[in-house]
């Protein structure tokens, strides 16, 4: 069954609104709300989220640009430019500022509005894939931090840390709320022991600390027997038999519309629980999120084990142990020589070598590419002399048994007291062809900057970054020579510097969006010229940044 989305078109026409959804709507695809403007479609806005927004251009009051930027300061949805306005201007200060597509009117109905429902679909599933890379590479880093840190961390501070841990999945995951809980089999009752809430949303610890284990049988045996119970839609939930019915009646009454829960597991025990879920919207939390999430559920179940047996016997070397083996990543322990001192369970796996053939016989250079072996050497010996002196967090490629390449994140931490060093690797493969994939979409972008007439330009930390031909050809002056500026103010007279650089600024920090203004520029032989700046606020290479077009005006 094809997924199901909420759209809002926009256009003063309301015949072609009424046709526009009628096309729409046929797919079985999209819920489509209609408004006649865009003070209209921000109002509804406040009460009701959407999946995507089509807007057209030229309507009264406040034009389709002028909707985007106000959308802009408080939304990142989708936004789908279809208009019969077909000026080269309009689609660049579209893309400018924010529109994600532009699509002209005109043609055979049926064919234009598949069209356009593709590029919603386009638009939506690009947005989805972008923010579910963005938090699965989020959970992947925290979770390297995060394995590394509780083995270190002493047992007075794993509460804390715990508490932030699950504010950062909650996050991270996409969840309202995120919380451990444990079941007292003795006295019949299920506790939430530590819990995160997003704003607005109500705590379980306060409404329902105590809650009869009864009425959560069907999922409480489940986790018991090691299994993630991972459900996308509450409402979607069996209501027989009637221990179920309970269930998902009382789950309702919580407002909750999806929850994962995963075990906690020591050694055979199941401990606990970790759950998420949400109260806002439905959500299926995919494969490759819920194997990041198992590998949080046995750090919290290793750091919650060592801290209870710490209360007992003051850190054990046995927890230890469990801790290291059971942590999720792969790990080995480094002294000052080469050879690898101790590895676990999921170093074996990943590197296809057994630990007795590792222990005290391999050293960790053999598991490095060549081109790596001499600058992770010296982070080796000066973090022995000098712990702060060298990165604990770094790339590197990692070469297993079969002799492949394997592109990973690296942990490194000294063990206080001692020169042993302890290193978490995990695989970030995935995210390098996420990375490749941004390069490609850079180059896609710099040939389309290079074909246009338009000066299209990019400023970061009062530089130019990239400037097109036809931007240079305005200046009078070669591509090289204006990225080779120290200021780029310094093509303008002195008399606008100052205002232009306030301009730059208030976009960066928010306080405008977009902002188009005229200034005089100077050409190489000392002639002034008029020119037209238009720009807006982006990001480059993770930092603000300015991107937008000038034109000479005659």
């Amino acid at each position: 069954m094809p997924a199901h989305y909420s759209i809002l078109y926009v256009d003063d026409e309301p015949d072609l609104l009424e046709l526009g959804k009628l096309f729409l709507e046929q797919s079985g695809q999209f819920s489509v709300s209609t408004a006649e403007s865009g003070s209209i479609a921000l109002a509804m806005m406040e009460n009701q989220s959407f999946d995507a927004i089509i807007s057209d251009y030229q309507m009264p009051e406040c034009n389709g640009l002028r909707f985007l930027r106000a959308l802009r300061r408080v939304s990142d949805v989708p936004f789908i430019l279809f208009t019969g306005k077909g000026r080269e201007e309009v689609v660049i200060e579209a893309i400018n500022t924010g529109a994600d597509f532009y699509l002209q009117k005109g043609g055979d109905a049926r064919a234009q509005f598949a069209e356009l429902g593709h590029k919603v679909l386009q638009a939506i599933s690009r947005r989805q894939a972008e923010q579910a890379l963005h938090n699965r590479v989020g959970l992947i880093r925290q979770a390297s931090v995060a394995s590394t840190r509780f083995i270190r961390l002493p047992a007075d501070q794993i509460d804390g840390a715990i508490s932030e841990l699950l504010a950062e999945i909650g996050r991270q995951a996409g969840a309202d709320r995120c919380y451990l809980a444990r079941e007292a089999t003795d006295a019949g009752h299920i506790t939430w022991t530590y819990e995160w809430v997003a704003d607005g949303v109500p705590s379980f610890k306060e409404r329902f600390n105590a809650t009869d284990a009864a009425v959560f049988s069907s999922t409480s045996s489940r986790v018991r027997a090691f299994e993630i119970v991972n459900i996308p839609s509450v409402a979607a939930m069996l209501s027989e038999p009637e221990a179920a019915g309970k269930q998902k009646a009382l789950l309702q009454t919580m407002g909750i519309k999806s929850f994962l829960l995963l075990p906690l597991t020591v050694g055979p025990d199941v401990i606990g629980t970790l759950g998420l879920d949400t109260t806002r919207k439905e959500i299926a939390w995919p494969d490759e999120d819920v194997d990041i999430l198992k590998i949080y559920a046995q750090i919290i179940a290793n750091a919650l084990a060592r801290r209870n047996a710490d209360r007992a016997i003051q850190e054990s070397g046995e927890i230890y142990r469990t801790v290291f083996e059971s942590t999720g990543t792969a790990m080995m322990i480094l002294g000052e020589n080469k050879i690898v001192i101790k590895v676990n369970r999921e170093f074996e796996k990943v590197s296809g070598y057994s630990r007795t053939e590792i222990e005290g016989k391999l050293p960790w250079t053999l598991f490095v590419s060549p081109e790596d072996i001499q600058r992770m050497a010296e982070y080796h010996q000066q973090r022995r002399k000098d712990p702060a002196s060298v990165p604990r967090n770094y790339e590197f490629s990692f070469i297993p048994r079969d002799g492949s390449h394997v592109r990973a994140y690296i942990t490194v931490v000294m063990i206080p007291g001692t020169k042993k060093s302890i290193v978490s690797i995990i695989d970030i493969t995935e995210l390098e062809r996420a990375r490749t994939a941004l390069v490609e979409s850079e180059e896609k972008f710099r040939s389309l900057a290079e074909s246009m007439m338009v000066g299209i330009y990019m400023i970061q930390d009062n530089r130019f970054v990239y400037v097109n031909p036809a931007f240079a050809a305005i200046f009078g002056r070669s591509v090289g020579e204006l990225l080779a500026l120290p200021d780029f103010v310094t093509i303008f007279i002195e008399e606008d510097r100052k205002r232009i650089l306030q301009a730059v600024q208030k976009r960066i920090d928010g306080i405008t969006r977009s902002e188009q203004y005229s200034v005089q520029g100077i050409m190489p032989d000392g002639k002034i010229i008029m020119i037209e700046i238009l720009g807006s606020k982006t990001h480059y290479q993770g930092k603000p940044a300015i991107i937008g077009t000038m034109t000479r005006v005659s």
